[in-house]
């Protein structure tokens, strides 16, 4: 980004799920010189990391999350891994429990810079990060996970129309590039109308049954004749 704009007064702010290939160095390779580089693990996967991690101890996650998104408390984070190590014992203690809790202390230790809140950071900005996570579902629900395959130009179309209904316009686009069109909106019940004519049955007139024989002039008791009686008693 450097290589084409100056951010020499920028800050950059980014947001991603912490996965490999976008952690906080990476983004910096992709930003490069600039003022200041904010980078923050997205909540969402956090807290997704958390339940999934402390599924033995519900009662734990809240309390955890809270020490985390709000708190920013490390010693507090510390106490509530530690108890739900120490609790356990019995059924709890399993090898898998075990392996989640190191690998949640883990995960979090490794990110703890990019866990710290948006407001703890005297950024000049009141909020910047999470439009995009929360937003893309609509486009990724519609084209991924279905086995499809999209060409450029497909993959293209789709998202327009996708935006133009987020955006309440696609009525107003489709009217400015075919002049004199309109979109037809229907009410409840000439939908029900339409719904109940597509079912009714229509009738079809069809051609009646071709009968056909075969003429043959030889001997009554030879093969072609005998095939040709035969013939005349079926229908095509």
């Amino acid at each position: 980004m450097a290589n084409t704009y100056d951010l020499t007064d920028t800050i950059i702010i980014s947001n991603a799920d912490g996965g490999a290939g976008y952690a906080k160095k990476d983004f910096d390779e992709i930003v490069g010189q600039c003022e200041r580089h904010e980078h923050f693990l997205d909540v969402f996967h956090l807290n997704q990391k958390i339940k999934d991690r402390l599924r033995f101890m519900p009662e734990i996650q809240g309390k955890l999350i809270s020490a985390l998104e709000f708190k920013y408390d490390r010693k507090l984070t510390e106490t509530l891994l530690d108890t739900a190590e120490s609790s356990l014992i019995d059924e709890l203690d399993t090898p898998e429990n075990h392996e989640n809790l190191d690998r949640l202390r883990s995960y979090i230790y490794r990110r703890w810079n990019d866990i710290k809140p948006f407001k703890m950071r005297s950024l000049s900005v009141i909020k910047a990060i999470g439009c995009c996570e929360s937003n893309h579902r609509k486009y990724t629900y519609r084209v991924k996970w279905q086995g499809k395959y999209w060409s450029e130009e497909g993959a293209e179309g789709i998202l327009r129309i996708l935006t133009c209904i987020k955006n309440n316009d696609l009525e107003e686009w489709l009217s400015s590039d075919f002049q004199g069109s309109s979109i037809t909106i229907y009410d409840e019940e000439q939908i029900k109308g339409a719904v109940r004519a597509s079912f009714k049955k229509v009738h079809e007139i069809h051609e009646g049954v071709q009968h056909g024989s075969l003429e043959a002039y030889v001997a009554g008791n030879s093969s072609l004749s005998n095939f040709a009686r035969s013939l005349s008693h079926v229908n095509i």
